[in-house]
């Protein structure tokens, strides 16, 4: 019996170690490889419903291993990248009905769109949880970033912070976002270079500043460094930096920046390709411009961004014979006021 006894439990110490082992090459083969591949192959629905889909089955072997703090940060910003394209979603329905008086419906969009900045909200502080845990440091100090890996998992842990209480402030804080976040993700970013990561730190720093009345130090020109950084984070063809300097005008009601910013965010692509390696962080810049332009559109003739119309408004001036509209081939050939053939025709 005791030789049994003995059998099984080396057996089951052995399942474990086989686990724990899985556990701990999921979590280096997430940062090392997964995330580099699917930041390249610039699909952002695809990178986000992964997270959703196995990012639980890898956060679970904190259970019998280390926590992948690391791999998790990653996870959990993309997760909450799902939410947050939802919460648009929710939005424009509203704001449709909103549009053609439906008060109903309006009532219902703006609920789900509640519900979805509530899930994003969460899953960007659990980023920043999970950040904190990964490169412990004291507030104001700055971690050992040995790799391109460490800084981008730190700048990208930094973003969703501030992303978290954005979120939270839209359901007025029923999540628990600590409101002290974007003050130490402002200070936390200045640890990697800026030139480096495409102007985002110095924006991102810029972006808090708007946000919070009496965060600028004296003399700072928040407006002004927000346009710098991102005039010069667009040469290097991520566009990250715009989409926060769009989003902090949006926040601050300043809208003719914001179609602004969108139309010299189209002008950029145009003119300059993201590096291959970083494809998906100006997928997400466009991302985010496409629904500040959705919301746009929206409010003014009841529906979003016509396709291969970002960068454009619906008061610009169209020129002869270009209005595309999409319904004219839904309902077959325009009627006409001549009378029908003689054959088959009706006596008069």
């Amino acid at each position: 019996l005791s030789v049994t006894l003995l059998a099984v439990a080396l057996g089951g110490a052995g399942c474990k170690c086989i686990m724990a082992n899985t556990g701990d090459m999921m979590a280096d083969y997430t940062v090392e490889h997964l995330n580099p591949f699917m930041i390249g192959f610039g699909d952002l629905g695809m990178a986000c419903e992964l997270a959703q889909s196995v990012g639980g089955q890898l956060l679970s072997f904190e259970r019998i291993t280390d926590a992948p703090n690391k791999a998790a940060v990653g996870v959990m910003a993309s997760a909450g990248i799902c939410a947050e394209v939802e919460a648009w979603d929710a939005e424009l329905s509203s704001l449709r009905a909103l549009k053609r008086g439906d008060a109903p419906g309006a009532k219902d969009g703006r609920l789900a769109e509640k519900r979805k900045h509530a899930v994003a909200a969460w899953r960007f502080k659990k980023a920043g949880e999970y950040l904190a845990k990964a490169y412990p440091v004291k507030a104001g100090e700055c971690p050992e970033l040995e790799t391109t890996e460490d800084e981008f998992t730190w700048l990208m842990g930094n973003i969703a912070a501030v992303q978290a209480v954005q979120h939270d402030r839209v359901v007025g804080g029923a999540v628990g976002v600590p409101l002290d976040l974007p003050r130490q993700a402002a200070r936390n970013v200045r640890c990697v270079n800026n030139e480096r990561w495409w102007g985002v730190p110095a924006a991102l720093e810029a972006a808090v500043w708007t946000g919070i009345p009496g965060a600028a130090p004296e003399g700072a020109d928040p407006w002004g460094q927000m346009a710098k950084a991102s005039a010069e984070g667009k040469q290097t063809g991520v566009r990250l930096a715009l989409a926060i300097r769009a989003q902090a005008a949006a926040a601050a009601g300043r809208m003719d920046e914001v179609r602004t910013i969108i139309r010299e965010f189209k002008a950029a692509g145009a003119e300059f390709q993201p590096p291959a390696r970083w494809l998906l962080m100006d997928r997400n810049a466009e991302a985010q411009l496409l629904a500040l332009s959705d919301r746009l559109w929206t409010e003014a003739t009841g529906h979003r961004t016509p396709e291969g119309a970002l960068g454009t408004f619906w008061d610009d001036e169209v020129e002869a014979g270009g209005d595309d509209d999409l319904l004219d081939d839904l309902g077959g050939a325009a009627p006409t006021d001549e009378a029908p053939a003689a054959d088959g025709g009706a006596d008069e």
